[in-house]
């Protein structure tokens, strides 16, 4: 499947997708059912991941402006953060809202819940088959995908409280059943948001210790030293690393910059900028990661 039916796939499941959730969200309020709330809490999540993932396919393709170097994908990685923000804190919503209702339990309508969730699951159905047929040529639709596995599941939580409430009028289902559904999005609210910050801060990504990276680099024949070593993340996944690296033979920069290169591709680094120099050289004074007991010959790992 190329670019331009990866793009259609994601449109066609998000806006399936978002306008499902706000049909529950409203479903929630109109039925007084923390079960469906949560549910439309959990399809927003899934609606934010498939727009990343039709962003990302978007801006592949997009050219680059003067201005926009490193093109738009931060827009990725603000649109996490402000979705994971709002899943806590409908989370927190629904958490304290379960909690009165263990205390004091309310009614719902147990059949027009079991309606809207039962809807709710079989667009969950007809969006996971549509990513499924091309989930396996595409790493954003794999990632869309199990987001919309896991929605399913609490679409599938939502129907079992509706069934529930209608035939036994167990209210109390509503509330055992929604925060079920809270503790299924905490974990990945968390990871968005820890990974977001990490990304806008600049870390250096988990899964890549800097360490055995400038190690790797050191190994490499005619190097001398690395120093000013920087390895961040622009999105997930799509790392850049830059680099002062001290050489014996400044000739033989091109085989040194390969083999570099080379080395660091096993760290799943595909960006690399890398500067050669011989002993010696050093950032200038003016430089803003030096500190004033490192004026000379300063190292700085990132």
């Amino acid at each position: 499947m190329d670019r331009r039916d990866s793009i259609r796939v994601l449109t066609v499941g998000f806006i399936l997708i978002f306008s499902f959730a706000f049909v529950e969200l409203v479903g929630g309020f109109l039925t007084n059912s923390l079960a469906l709330l949560s549910d439309a809490g959990h399809m927003l999540t899934d609606s934010v991941s498939l727009l990343i993932a039709l962003i990302a396919q978007y801006l592949v393709v997009k050219t680059k402006g003067k201005n926009m170097t490193y093109g738009l994908y931060r827009l990725e990685v603000l649109a996490a953060l402000a979705n994971g923000v709002f899943l806590i804190a409908l989370i927190g919503y629904i958490g304290y809202e379960a909690v009165q209702r263990f205390i004091t339990p309310e009614e719902v309508l147990g059949p027009q819940m079991l309606i809207i969730a039962t809807i709710g699951l079989i667009i969950n159905l007809i969006v996971g088959y549509m990513l499924y047929r091309s989930s396996a040529e595409n790493i954003n639709v794999r990632a869309a995908f199990l987001h919309v596995v896991t929605d399913t599941l609490g679409s599938v939580s939502a129907i079992m409280a509706g069934l529930a409430i209608t035939f036994w009028h167990l209210y109390i289902a509503d509330p055992i059943l929604s925060l079920a559904v809270c503790l299924l999005i905490l974990p990945s609210a968390y990871s968005v948001i820890k990974t977001s910050v990490a990304i806008l801060l600049e870390l250096a990504p988990s899964e890549i210790s800097a360490e055995e990276l400038e190690g790797d680099i050191r190994k490499v024949p005619g190097v001398l030293d690395v120093h000013d070593l920087h390895v961040w993340s622009i999105t997930p996944g799509n790392v850049v690393l830059t680099a002062h690296v001290v050489v014996e033979d400044l000739t033989a920069c091109n085989t040194i910059l390969k083999d570099i290169e080379e080395a660091v591709k096993k760290h799943g680094i595909e960006h690399t900028t890398i500067q050669l120099e011989r002993e010696g050289h050093s950032c200038p004074p003016s430089c803003p990661l030096m500190s004033q007991s490192t004026l000379k010959g300063h190292s700085h790992t990132h």
